[in-house]
């Protein structure tokens, strides 16, 4: 790991090429051991002669091929065109295959074919390919126009690429492009143009907030933000200032976003960088590094440590005693032992297998002796000492959420029908977007003893409503470990979720057995909970009593409720600590989000980082007014309306995703969310009144809402409150609709969007998809999806995606763009791939910059704004 100059009281520290930095104070401690990673070329490659197919410069003096695997780049290079060539090196690996290595006039770059596939099974329709080049002053590689379609033959035109672009159906196209190079951490955000209030990089750059992490005593918390191009993590004791503990600034689109972990005393947290990996096994790579990214985990303790690599992997966690610290590496859960003097991180000892084979949700007993997790369809119990695994029985249903109790004396988990709806083999095609959600064998709550004994069952839910399992939200509640069940102090009482009456409630169940009693009453429901540390309520997340928001409150296992936030903003992810403490994510509608502890007696103290940017344009943005109002076949849908300062006759219709979602009129709890809330702000900056529609199958509206009639797949009647939004918006006198409304959407707002393009042209003129389901590859969906309505589209249509998108088939995106060139050539049609990205197409702030500020300009053109 090497080091670069000081910047602004850091150190900056370089892992591949990709930066960290770390608290000045840190810069004295010793540098982690340096980790042999690709590029790297083995010995028989490296023996290998330049092979006469190899790609030669004009001067003859470097040459460039393809390795064996197809996946590589390799080069050699000679003192002139008669000497010996030397040892072979690698320049690059990447995603999918390489063909047609052709250099620059100036041999300064080359230019290729970079084929890739979803499903790797050689389908034509399961195939795109790049035209992509790579620099060798910079070592970076570059795009030439990536779409959805086929390029192939490069050839340079002096700075500018050209290619042969092949859509099925179509004549071939010869096309030349500049070179689409990434900036990452050179990149300035454009300036502010006359017809922007504000830029869509300043209110883009409010930071997000990961949810916060506790120490297993309860005295400390660390949190992971995004703040424009960095990526931080902060340590926080209540009652001592916020620290940065390290922090990775330059735009990398490495992922880190799930929460890290805390040691019992908080004296070390560790983390992971990189994102999911597809089904090559591959991180995401949005930047197209030369070096392919990986899950990798990290150590540090929250004093003076610099951040130590353990090794590839995620998921890490600290065992009761902190003796070892755990990660998830493929199949396999690794472990490494810790040592420590006064209170502080001595040393961590190298890893090792601590546990072989897939295995979720591992849960420590409290003495650390033994550990439960789930397995295949169960749920299992492993000693430590007698290093014997205990399998509880569970026949042909499927157990999972295992929860010890207090004194680690008994078990707790979850039992389902294997035919639950819940599980995706059961659903309807490949989709779980279809059908009534009740299960004829309802959920119920067991018990075993320590030793995976004495099972038996404590309460079953009723059948019909409540008879299918319902989650809590728990990923924004880490403090629990993902529990959705919780002890009280006295083991006497277990508190669980369940919308038995029509709303997701917390309830209550005496250990013994017996009726379950219902502990949040009220119109709303709970999203994420966790104990306190004393074991005597529960601190939960919910819009019960504000239908918009997330507020928090407090509940005994007894069923006394009290209000801990309240307001015109949202409060969400509580994490209950030591001494009566409660931590949580505070935002609004104009307030950026920030952490927040609130003490016993009600005292509020806010984290000093992240802070909003200077030029975040608090005074400029809108606050949303929530709506209702009826679709078209009379049923009641909801939203948040942004209505302009001035103006301009414009009107954008929103689709959140999901399709189990809640857009707040505010910034969100989740990322994708908290930026796209920022484009509609920008959209309404730009005299555009924006509707942010809460469509029927929602969340936290009840379960009749969230299950309408026909939702879904089953029928798309969801669709009708989207027509139901336009005649609300033209029926409004105080709203200037004149110009006509557009529509966009990430996901399933990106099948909305196409939807409602091929079905309702009439209504919606111009449309945005970003990642959006178009052919409903599915028994039920077909006849429902946009490919089905082609003859009746005739609105304009922006079409992108990220072709690392492990959500959505990125088919979806190729197959109607290319369906859309060839059934309606005289469509207005745009397209844009952006490779490497994600579902959610945020991996860096350079790309969700200009990739939102062209999707508002689409919009924006075609309803006559400028």
């Amino acid at each position: 790991m090497a080091q670069a100059p000081a910047r602004a009281a850091a150190l900056a520290v370089t892992l591949l090429g990709l930066g960290v930095l770390v608290p000045a104070a840190l810069a004295q401690a010793p540098a982690p051991a340096k980790v042999d990673l690709p590029p790297y070329v083995t010995p028989a490659e490296r023996a290998v002669l330049v092979p006469e197919t190899a790609a030669t410069s004009p001067d003859g003096l470097r040459a460039a091929w393809v390795s064996s695997n197809g996946n590589s780049i390799l080069t050699a290079t000679r003192a002139a065109k008669d000497a010996e060539w030397s040892a072979a090196s690698r320049l690059l690996v990447t995603r999918g295959v390489v063909h047609r290595i052709v250099f620059s006039p100036d041999g300064g770059s080359i230019a290729y074919e970079n084929q890739r596939t979803w499903k790797d099974n050689g389908a034509p329709d399961d195939s795109w390919q790049f035209i992509c080049v790579y620099d060798f002053a910079t070592g970076r590689v570059s795009y030439v126009d990536p779409s959805f379609d086929i390029d192939s033959d490069p050839a340079w035109s002096g700075a500018h690429v050209t290619f042969t672009r092949k859509v099925e159906g179509l004549p071939d196209k010869r096309l030349t492009r500049p070179v689409t190079r990434l900036k990452i951490a050179d990149w300035v955000p454009p300036p502010k143009r006359p017809t922007e209030r504000f830029t869509m990089a300043s209110v883009i750059a409010a930071p997000f907030i990961y949810p916060p992490a506790r120490s297993g005593d309860g005295t400390a918390i660390a949190y992971i933000t995004r703040e424009a191009k960095a990526r931080n993590i902060y340590f926080l004791r209540p009652g001592e200032p916020a620290r940065m503990i390290a922090s990775y600034p330059h735009d990398d689109g490495i992922d880190m976003s799930s929460p890290p972990a805390l040691s019992r005393t908080g004296a070390a947290l560790a983390w992971s960088r990189g994102g999911r990996v597809n089904r090559q096994g591959d991180a995401a790579n949005p930047n197209s590094f030369t070096v392919k990214p990986q899950q990798q985990v990290w150590i540090s303790g929250s004093g003076d440590d610099a951040p130590r690599l353990l090794g590839p992997g995620t998921d890490p966690m600290f065992t009761p005693g902190d003796s070892h610290i755990l990660w998830r590496a493929g199949d396999t859960v690794m472990g490494a032992a810790l040592t420590w003097k006064d209170g502080k991180l001595l040393g961590v000892g190298s890893p090792e297998e601590f546990l072989m084979g897939r295995r979720a949700g591992l849960t420590f007993s409290p003495d650390g002796s033994k550990v439960a997790y789930e397995q295949r369809d169960g749920v299992e119990i492993y000693d430590f000492k007698t290093r014997i695994a205990v399998v509880i029985p569970h026949g042909g249903d499927i157990d999972r959420n295992p929860v010890w109790s207090p004194d680690g004396a008994q078990l707790l988990f979850r039992r389902e029908s294997a035919r639950s709806p819940n599980q995706i083999r059961n659903a309807c095609g490949r989709s779980r977007y279809c059908g009534p959600v009740v299960d004829a064998q309802p959920w119920a709550i067991w018990v075993a003893d320590a030793r995976g004994g004495n099972v038996r069952k404590v309460w079953q839910a009723r059948p019909g409503m409540g008879s299918v399992f319902y989650a809590l939200d728990q990923f924004y509640a880490p403090g629990s470990g993902g529990a959705q069940m919780f002890w009280s102090a006295d083991q006497k009482t277990i508190a669980f979720a369940w919308e038995g009456d029509g709303w997701r409630h917390l309830y209550a169940v005496p250990v013994a057995g017996g009726e379950a009693r219902l502990l949040t009453p009220g119109e709303g429901e709970v999203e994420m909970a966790d104990v306190s540390a004393d074991g005597t309520e529960i601190f939960y997340a919910t819009n019960i009593g504000d239908l918009d928001r997330r507020h928090i409150s407090a509940v005994t296992f007894d069923g006394k409720v009290r209000a801990v936030t309240s307001g015109s903003e949202s409060q969400w992810s509580p994490l209950p600590l030591a001494g009566g403490r409660l931590a949580y994510v505070h935002a609004g509608w104009a307030t950026t989000p920030t952490v927040r502890v609130q003490d016993a007696d009600g005292r509020e103290t806010i984290a000093a980082f992240p802070k909003a940017p200077a030029d975040f344009p608090a005074s400029l943005v809108v606050e949303p007014q929530n709506v209702a109002f009826p679709a078209s076949d009379g049923q009641t849908a909801y939203g948040n309306l942004f209505v302009p300062a001035k103006q301009t006759g414009c009107a954008v219709v929103f689709s959140h995703g999901g399709i189990r979602r809640q857009m707040l009129p505010g910034f969100h709890y989740m990322d994708a969310y908290h930026y796209l809330y920022a484009m509609n702000q920008y959209l309404a900056g730009r005299g555009c009144v924006v509707l942010s529609v809460e469509y029927r199958s929602s969340i936290m509206r009840g379960h009749a809402f969230r299950n309408a009639p026909g939702w879904g797949l089953t029928e798309n009647s969801e669709l009708r409150d989207f027509v139901g939004a336009v005649t609300f918006l033209k029926g409004r006198k105080d709203l200037n609709v004149s110009k006509g409304i557009g529509i966009y959407g990430l996901s399933w707002g990106g099948y909305m969007t196409a939807q409602l393009l091929a079905r309702h042209s009439d209504l919606y003129k111009v449309g945005f998809d970003m990642a959006g389901v178009h052919t409903a590859d599915d028994p039920q969906g077909l006849s429902r999806s946009a490919v089905s309505f082609l003859d009746s589209w005739t609105s304009p249509i922006f079409l992108s995606q990220g072709d690392d998108d492990m959500n959505v088939d990125f088919n979806e995106g190729t197959k109607l763009a290319r369906l859309l060139q060839v059934k309606k050539p005289k469509l207005g049609f745009k397209q844009q791939a952006l490779p490497g990205q994600t579902h959610d197409l945020y991996l860096t702030y350079e790309q969700l910059v200009e990739h939102y500020t062209d999707g508002s300009d689409w919009l924006l053109s075609h309803l006559g704004v400028k």
